[in-house]
């Protein structure tokens, strides 16, 4: 039986470990889209700073977002549990430290309905940090720094809903974006979109990449 009547055009994946002090600005941005037809998955990767003390009230005036909890099992985890619920026609992402544009989710829809034969895009972000901050380890040589503007920034992906089914989400690697990217270019029609309106906050010091950046930079 199904007992949601609503049928969302996108849904927004945000997993989030921690992070009471950023969150509501990721949500806010999401509030502030001009494309207003879309549901919220918010997964919870078993936060210790009461978090939901400040989700709660938000959760119960907008009827479009979920919520889910569930023990620490780290973001790929966290984004497939999103994604075996998610209903929308179309999905994507957002980082709890980050944020949206506000025509961010309207222009990419626009785009699919431009171009139908598209599966899934991907896009560069807006970089929001020190320039130093902006290097993170190459996933194909991890003795080595790339920028992030020449890297698959995974929270930009936007796509079809069966193209993540069919591959199964993504898998628990480091790089975890780029080894979906290189998988579901071998199946679908994926294309970059020059459309920076994923705002990418590189402040963050509890970040899975900068952690990893600093293990390899003390070895």
């Amino acid at each position: 039986m199904n007992i949601n009547l609503t049928k969302y055009k996108v849904s927004i994946i945000l997993t989030v470990f921690n992070r009471k002090q950023k969150i509501i600005r990721a949500i806010k941005s999401i509030l502030k889209q001009t494309f207003k037809n879309f549901e919220l998955i918010i997964i919870d990767d078993g936060s210790t700073d009461e978090v939901e003390k400040i989700l709660f009230p938000i959760l119960k005036k907008h009827n479009n977002f979920k919520y889910i909890r569930h023990s620490n099992r780290h973001t790929v985890l966290s984004m497939n549990t999103g994604l075996k619920i998610a209903e929308g026609e179309l999905i994507t992402f957002l980082d709890s430290d980050d944020e949206y544009s506000p025509e961010h989710i309207e222009k990419r829809v626009d785009f699919f309905k431009k171009n139908k034969n598209v599966d899934l895009i991907h896009s560069p972000a807006l970089l929001i940090g020190k320039e130093k901050d902006f290097y993170v380890v190459d996933a194909r040589n991890k003795k080595k720094l790339i920028h992030l503007n020449e890297c698959i920034i995974g929270a930009t992906f936007f796509g079809k809903r069966y193209v993540f089914f069919e591959l199964e989400g993504f898998r628990k690697i480091y790089s975890y974006d780029s080894d979906f990217f290189r998988r579901a270019k071998k199946k679908f029609n994926v294309e970059e979109i020059k459309i920076p309106t994923y705002i990418y906050h590189r402040d963050s010091k509890d970040s899975v990449v900068t952690l990893i950046k600093k293990k390899i930079i003390n070895k």
